[in-house]
């Protein structure tokens, strides 16, 4: 098995957004976790690699910007500042533009010879604006009065002997004192992919974090687009089921770090928006 530094074992764990991966292509799931802790030789430039993972795909850019602009608002409301809703818009404008003029440098498909198409900068750039609309105008008029607990905040627990790593978009509480986490999605409602298992690893997280019941924590998806939210209800039986999952998750994750039990799965559109392609053999769909 590959020797890996201590750095690994202080950094690892689960989170949804490896479990995608890993279920997505495990080659990708093997350069992004775990190449820049493996001890020398390696049978891949731990470098390269590094800088790989400052790139990031064109189909992330949207809802990454629009993310990051909310948790900035949310802030100002949690520190009980006034939002900025015009301010919002232009910020996003201005990060569309700025990644419009250096799309060949800064995203993946563009690094990997896709043509740079006006058309779609300026359809982003409309329904962004769209989506933050949306929030100001509809969605935020639920939360206004609530109280605010985090926002965009890292945190840790484990399951067993498995640690997790979660990232919750909006923790708020109730006049009734209920819990309510809230995750903020920009795609269409049938984009779902495993949102359920997202979900409810935040409510684990959340009946650790603040002793609470599952029936004491609620759970929501709410669609930027749309202004739609889809509330999930958990009861201890679901979550037991999801428990266990996350632990068998982990440990196939863990089972070996050698290059050869990472297989990739080449799909051309995929590989394309793979950050690792060009030192992928496998990859697809690109000039190498």
């Amino acid at each position: 098995m590959g020797e890996l530094e201590s750095g690994f074992f202080r950094y690892n764990s689960w989170s949804f957004t490896r479990h995608r991966i890993w279920n997505r292509c495990k080659r990708q799931y093997y350069y992004d976790y775990i190449v820049s802790y493996l001890k020398p030789p390696a049978p891949v430039d731990a470098n390269k690699i590094r800088s790989l993972k400052a790139y990031n795909s064109r189909f992330v850019l949207q809802g990454q910007i629009i993310h990051d602009i909310l948790n900035e608002q949310i802030k100002l409301y949690c520190d009980k500042k006034p939002m900025d809703p015009a301010e919002a818009k232009s910020a996003y404008s201005r990060k569309i533009a700025r990644y419009k003029t250096m799309a060949e440098e800064m995203l993946t498909e563009y690094r990997h010879g896709e043509p740079v198409k006006e058309a779609f900068f300026t359809a982003i750039e409309e329904s962004g604006r769209s989506c933050l609309n949306t929030f100001f105008e509809d969605i935020w008029l639920d939360y206004h009065d609530r109280e605010c607990l985090r926002h965009e905040e890292f945190d840790k627990f484990t399951i067993g002997d498995t640690e997790v790593t979660v990232k919750v978009d909006f923790v708020s509480k109730d006049s009734k004192g209920n819990i309510i986490i809230t995750d903020w999605k920009t795609g269409g409602e049938s984009d779902e992919y495993e949102t359920e298992l997202q979900m409810a690893s935040y409510v684990i997280w959340a009946m650790q974090y603040y002793h609470k019941n599952p029936d004491e924590i609620k759970s929501e998806l709410v669609f930027l687009k749309t202004g739609k939210t889809h509330p999930y209800a958990f009861f201890e039986d679901q979550l037991r089921d999801v428990e266990e999952k996350i632990k068998t998750d982990f440990e196939e994750m863990n089972t070996s770090y050698e290059y050869e039990d990472f297989p990739a799965r080449p799909v051309p559109r995929e590989c394309i928006s793979c950050r690792f392609a060009k030192v992928c053999p496998e990859a697809k769909g690109l000039e190498k």
